[in-house]
């Protein structure tokens, strides 16, 4: 089989990023060499890959990479797979903090997955501090909470990677800001006083599941346990608003993201929890509400 067959063949998946992993080769090598031809072990190779991909495998575990602000992270099926829309709030947080460069803040990104929410944030504020200070000062310390130890260990690998060295003092650093991730359930085994929380947390439930359609049947594959829950899909935002709530200390600001479905039970729960808090919704790029910013006294 040439290039040029597999592309025409299975145009109707992503083909030339399957024949990238197979080839390791990019994709400009794919299509300016579409006569090349496959050895026979590259074509079973691919063979499987395809095979995976119509089951509705999602691209991004067969690649075992998904891109995310920027930035290349490492996933499995343990870990969700990053979605465009959280990169949204990865960038209304940056608009907020980035007036703080240079003033040394905690930042806690509760659920973190793979730790792209917390990695992109590291990264973003650590060379925006150096460009704008022109100089090596704290601009953050970054934290990474999950319940899971499988998604931890990949979050862990997504640090290295991305932010470089480590620290058994600092944890991962990048310029200007340090990361660490710690094993708990929501706040549970959080010692210290966030400044900032932001969260995307599992809100699908029951109604959520159509594991038939093109659109979610990919979701299968991934954990459940990082999709759905139970309330409506609101119980572990339930339970980190008390939890907030209980704090003497309470974090200034919250982001959190949430189906649009949920915007009003969801204001409900807030203003019982943090009365004080003032509430801001904010719509995603194709105009849903997926967003809170909650800004505490």
């Amino acid at each position: 089989m040439k290039v040029k067959e597999a592309l025409k063949k299975y145009h109707a998946i992503e083909i030339e990023l399957l024949l990238e992993k197979v080839l390791g080769k990019s994709k400009e090598f794919i299509f300016l060499h579409p006569e090349k031809k496959l050895s026979s072990y590259q074509v079973s190779s691919l063979s499987r890959l395809i095979k995976r991909r119509q089951k509705g495998e999602p691209i991004a575990y067969i690649l075992g990479y998904k891109d995310f602000y920027g930035l290349r992270f490492k996933v499995n099926r343990n870990v969700l797979i990053p979605r465009p829309e959280t990169e949204m709030a990865v960038g209304l947080a940056i608009e907020r903090l980035i007036e703080r460069l240079g003033k040394p803040i905690k930042i806690l990104d509760v659920g973190t997955g793979s730790g792209c929410i917390i990695i992109s944030l590291a990264k973003a504020l650590s060379a925006r501090g150096h460009l704008a200070l022109r100089k090596v000062s704290p601009c953050g310390e970054f934290y990474g909470s999950d319940i899971s130890t499988k998604a931890l260990k990949i979050a862990k690998q997504n640090a290295k990677t991305i932010l470089g060295k480590y620290s058994n003092t600092t944890g991962y650093e990048s310029i200007c800001a340090k990361i660490k991730f710690i094993q708990s359930d929501l706040l549970a085994n959080i010692k210290f006083n966030p400044e900032i929380i932001i969260a995307n947390l599992p809100y699908g439930w029951t109604g959520w599941e159509n594991n038939t359609s093109e659109e979610t049947k990919g979701l299968k594959f991934e954990p459940k346990s990082a999709l759905f829950t139970k309330d409506h899909g609101l119980y572990h935002i339930r339970r980190l608003l008390k939890q907030v709530a209980e704090k003497k200390q309470k974090p200034r600001l919250m982001f959190l993201e949430f189906d649009p479905r949920q915007k009003q039970e969801l204001e409900k729960l807030i203003k019982k929890h943090l009365p004080e808090g003032d509430i801001r919704f904010y719509r995603d790029f194709n105009g849903f509400w997926r967003y809170v910013e909650i800004k505490n006294k």
